[in-house]
């Protein structure tokens, strides 16, 4: 589906970490990848699944499975002062607290699914709001690494979501309305909404957690030349591997990952703002999760019967690019992920290829 504008003044301090995850928002522990030091910082995080090269070829808005999401959040890190005095952690340690407000929105293999028979197996429709606080802290050592005049660090961070799912979550109103966007604006009559609240997950409110930890395992690193010092950046390569663990009403699972980011990188733990910073990296992104429950697939649908039931393996790869220069930074690429519904047919196991983008005012 086409993104949604969802708009929400959020509070949001995040990890300053280097080799982040992706920005898809489905329970996923961790900020999004950040290329340096900041005091503060408003942005934008997106997924959809209609971006070439899987626009219909009828012109329709393509919509598969996962099949968007939205955030607006801002964020700020603690000062020195309290997190070395106060909070009695090592030197050089960061604390960043976070919230957020983000919308998913889940459908079968296609958006135009009306009923229960013709779904055969396949995820309902489905979707979730949720509001997000939550807590990261960056330490200055990682007792696997190893380094060459990298800066290595270990990353820990808890996520709380409180929010509502199926209908009270406005995923079926978003995507409608939004597709049919050019009727509304000539007063033309709506076609009837083809499976939200019938084949739709039952409404609820919903409360989870997600607990996330990462630490360097290689750090490479060469000293910037001194026409380039004033960027703030230098090369680097950085690899990282960690584990999460979900629970709640949305999902029970637990996650292996591993992340590669190569490129003109700032420092993750550093206070200070370069002269201009100018950074530019690419990363690549592992995960391996074993599910328990999935409430956008197990969860009953309106009527009370269950349609579906999750795959318990999950495997994604991501990969893309971060830019920043002074105040912006934008970063942009794509995430496979297998399969996610074990009850599906099986010529539609195939996985899906979903799209990511970022955009920031960062100070």
């Amino acid at each position: 589906m086409r993104p949604t504008p969802l708009a929400a003044a959020l509070f949001l301090v995040a990890r300053a970490a280097l080799a982040a995850q992706p920005l898809a928002l489905e329970l996923r522990g961790g900020a999004p990848v950040l290329s340096g030091p900041e005091s503060f910082r408003i942005y934008f995080l997106g997924d959809n699944d209609s971006l070439p090269p899987l626009i219909a070829a009828n012109g329709l808005p393509y919509d598969r499975w996962y099949s968007a999401s939205t955030m607006l959040a801002t964020r700020f890190a603690l000062p020195a002062e309290l997190v070395v005095e106060q909070l009695k952690l090592p030197a050089g340690s960061r604390v960043l607290l976070t919230t957020g407000l983000g919308q998913n929105i889940y459908t079968p293999r296609t958006a135009a699914v009306a009923t229960a028979e013709e779904l055969q197996g396949d995820r309902p429709y489905s979707g979730w709001l949720e509001l997000s606080a939550g807590a990261d802290v960056l330490l200055p050592n990682a007792p696997l690494a190893f380094t060459r005049g990298g800066r290595p660090y270990t990353h820990l961070g808890l996520d709380l979501r409180g929010g509502a799912q199926g209908p009270w979550s406005m995923a079926g109103f978003t995507q409608f309305h939004l597709h049919h966007l050019p009727e509304i604006v000539s007063g033309q009559p709506l076609p009837p909404v083809p499976g939200w609240g019938t084949i739709e997950t039952r409404p609820g409110l919903t409360v989870d957690a997600t607990l996330f930890a990462e630490t360097t395992l290689a750090s490479l690193e060469a000293a910037p030349p001194s026409w380039m010092e004033w960027s703030g950046g230098r090369a680097q390569l950085h690899w990282m591997a960690g584990a999460s663990g979900h629970a709640g009403s949305m999902l029970l699972a637990g996650a292996l990952h591993t992340t590669l980011t190569a490129g003109w990188e700032g420092d993750p733990l550093a206070r200070e703002q370069a002269f201009i910073p100018v950074t530019g990296h690419a990363y690549l992104r592992g995960e391996v999760r074993r599910v328990g429950y999935n409430a956008t697939i197990d969860r009953p649908i309106m009527d009370g019967t269950v349609v579906a039931r999750h795959e318990p393996w999950l495997g994604e790869v991501a990969m893309g690019v971060v830019l920043r220069l002074w105040r912006l930074e934008a970063s942009a690429g794509p995430v496979y992920r297998t399969n996610e519904t074990a009850t599906l047919q099986d010529g539609l196991r195939s996985g899906q290829l979903i799209w990511q983008a970022s955009a920031s005012y960062v100070q």
